[in-house]
């Protein structure tokens, strides 16, 4: 794979990527432009050339489809989750209310936050 065809790839997948609410100061798409930015440019006047490029472009391509396989979610698709382990005896509601503050936490305030907080550490029963 060429790099033009890589850039173009990686490109896609950067403008596809959705933004992670819970930590948007860390951004994968950051750290995808960096690493396309320090990529070095291919050399044509290089002997052996040929044979480092061969491995670095099966290895990109390899990159480049699991980025896309995540990006697509072929994973949760293919092995999709049971309801015995979304919902254990034990405790069947801890997935549903993680979710749910998982969800919530973006939106809360500083004084929520300080709330929460203080919740988890004294809990009563």
């Amino acid at each position: 794979m060429s790099r033009a065809q890589a850039s173009k790839h990686y490109a896609r997948i950067l403008s596809q990527w959705p933004v992670d609410r819970l930590r948007p100061e860390i951004s994968f798409q950051s750290v995808l432009k960096k690493r396309l930015e320090a990529a070095p440019v291919a050399q044509v006047n290089q002997a052996n050339t040929a044979q480092t490029q061969a491995p670095k472009a099966r290895n990109e391509l390899r990159e480049i489809n699991a980025l896309y396989s995540l990006l697509e979610n072929r994973y949760s698709s293919a092995y999709p989750l049971s309801n015995a382990m979304m919902h254990p005896a034990s405790a069947p509601e801890h997935y549903t209310t993680l979710v749910k503050e998982l969800d919530e936490v973006p939106d809360r305030t500083f004084f929520q936050r300080i709330a929460s907080r203080f919740k988890g550490m004294v809990r009563l029963q």
